[in-house]
Parts: structure tokens; C-alpha cells; sequence
């Protein structure tokens, strides 16, 4: 993945949200969180609000983040852009009997904007600036492979694994503390992430266990899921998309973010299901299409289009 800033695009997007936000702050953890896009570094652009193809008012809006295994980007909503923010710099593990760069493999976006995110063995707040990440400590296994992390309106952040666990994360904690809440039951599992907005909903794209074939390299459905005990309350429909591994809210609509090299990043109806192509995006350092690890948004993120 793609690690000179000097790609940076100089744009920053956002997905509609709620109003009422003051300044820049660092936050305790080391990231950064911008309480007001329009005091953001980079400038800014947005759409019209009324065609659907952005935020009119910038006192509305919420950053869309999507990352790979490295690197932090935005999307431009308005103009279909990627935004390169900046490398993690995540601090080398053990795997394998190697040391290696730590790989994110997802991300959440805290009601103060705080950007958290999570390997497999720690969870980090991210800088908004230039993606560096922080460690906050080290994180115990959410079942047995941790893919989806969340925040929710009331602050709680939540976690979820590729085999159906679903956990809450109190970051209030030194180190931060994992705890199971229940598992997403009906035969599923989160094949990619999870998804909070303002009005508490929590979508996650999901997959059959009993699907042998390929599980999430099959296509994912889209489903609502209840915080207080993790279990799927509803499954909407068929996206038609396989490996939705990041997903991020705006303008009414659900946006999953793939992890086939294809780049892809769709729409999807919240009331259907049905997945739409609504971008591809290219590593401007290979021109290759970017296998996106995660993505998320501010879960005060409003749930209608505006």
C-alpha cells in the first residue's frame, strides 16, 4: 500500500451528519479529531445536498475514512475521490516468527471524532492529519478473528469476529477491555464491519456460516444489529457483493468498501439491501485496485439524506 504523503490529494469529503461542533483537538490517546470539517487543514468540498451528491452545509458533515492494511484514506462524496491521509506507521509484531508492521484491519469514528483502530493483537487511535496511529494497548481476541469495529451514539465501541462473536470495547480502561456481549446467532457471521448512526441503528454486512463455498468471498447480505446482546435482528437483503470488509454511512445510504482488489466501493439501500457500484478507486502508488481493509464514520452520522 501506499506510503509517500507527497500523493496526497488535497481534497477531504464527508458523509452527512449532525450539527453542533467546535474545534480541532488531540485526543487523549494521540490521534487527532476535527469537531469542526470546516476548521480542517486540507480544503474542503462538498456537494449539493438536495442531488445526493454530498453535504451543502459544512456544520453537517462527517469525514468517510476507508483504509488498507497501512494506509488511512478519505472519500470525496462530492466528486468520487480518494484522499490519501497518510501510512499508520503501526509498530512491528510477532507473526509468525517474523517481525512485521502491524496491519489494521479495521476502523471506527468516535461521537468526538476520534479515529480508533484495530489489529489483531492492539487497538490505536489514528491521527486525522496523517494517519499515524497511537497504541492504546493491547487487545484480546474477539472470538477468533476480529474483522468489524464500531462506535455508537452513546460512545460505546464495539467489536465483532469473522465466526459470529460480538464484543464491546471499554477504552476507559488501561489497557482497554474486551468483552463479549453475545454472538450475531440466525447462522451468521460479520463478514467485513459494522456501522452505527445517529439514530442508534447498527447495520453490518454478514454471511452464512453453513456457506462452505466461500463464505464472505460469496456475496453479503446487509443486517441490523441489536447493541445490547449482538444478535442479528434483521436481515435486509442480498447486497450482491462479496468481501465488504469496510463500511461507512452518508446521505441515506450504506457504503461498502471491498477487499478483492477490485477497488470497488458500492452503495447500498438500507431498506433492500441491493448493492450499486458507485465508485472504483486505483493505489495511486501501483495502479492497482486497493483491497480495502475497513472503513467508517462519525456514528453521530445522520440516518436520513439531507
Amino acid at each position: 500500500m501506499m506510503k509517500v504523503l507527497g500523493l496526497l490529494v488535497s481534497v477531504i469529503a464527508f458523509g452527512c451528519g449532525a450539527p453542533g461542533h467546535g474545534a480541532t483537538d488531540p485526543t487523549p490517546g494521540g490521534g487527532d479529531h476535527v469537531e469542526r470539517p470546516d476548521l480542517a487543514d486540507a480544503p474542503l468540498v462538498f456537494g449539493d445536498a438536495g442531488t445526493g451528491s454530498g453535504c451543502a452545509d459544512p456544520t453537517s458533515c462527517y469525514t468517510v475514512y476507508a483504509h488498507g492494511d497501512h494506509d488511512l484514506y478519505s472519500i470525496n462524496l462530492a466528486t468520487k475521490t480518494l484522499v490519501a491521509v497518510g501510512p499508520f506507521n503501526a509498530p512491528d509484531v510477532l507473526v509468525s516468527g517474523k517481525m512485521v508492521e502491524d496491519v489494521i484491519t479495521d476502523l471506527a469514528v468516535a461521537p468526538d471524532n476520534t479515529i480508533y483502530v484495530i489489529s489483531h493483537q492492539a487497538i490505536y487511535t489514528a491521527s486525522a492529519k496523517d494517519g499515524h496511529v497511537t497504541l492504546l494497548g493491547p487487545l484480546t481476541d474477539c472470538g477468533t478473528f476480529g474483522v468489524a469495529l464500531t462506535t455508537m451514539p452513546d460512545g460505546n465501541i464495539y467489536t465483532a469476529d469473522y465466526s459470529g462473536a460480538f464484543c464491546r470495547i471499554d477504552v476507559s480502561m488501561k489497557p482497554p477491555v474486551v468483552t463479549q456481549v453475545g454472538s450475531l446467532g440466525g447462522g451468521l457471521a460479520v463478514a467485513g464491519d459494522l456501522v452505527g448512526v445517529a439514530d442508534g441503528t447498527m447495520y453490518a454486512t454478514a454471511y452464512k456460516l453453513s456457506d462452505k463455498s466461500g463464505g464472505s468471498a460469496n456475496n453479503n447480505l446487509l443486517v441490523k444489529i441489536d447493541p445490547s446482546n449482538g444478535m442479528s435482528m434483521t436481515t435486509i437483503g442480498s447486497t450482491g457483493y462479496p468481501k465488504l470488509f469496510g463500511v461507512a454511512f452518508a446521505m441515506g445510504q450504506v457504503f461498502g468498501f471491498t477487499h478483492d482488489d477490485s477497488g470497488d466501493v458500492i452503495t447500498i439501500d438500507p431498506k433492500t439491501g441491493k448493492g450499486k457500484l458507485w465508485a472504483q478507486f486505483n493505489d495511486p502508488s501501483t495502479g492497482q485496485g486497493i483491497a480495502f481493509a475497513g472503513a467508517g464514520v462519525n456514528s453521530m452520522v445522520s440516518d436520513t439524506i439531507q
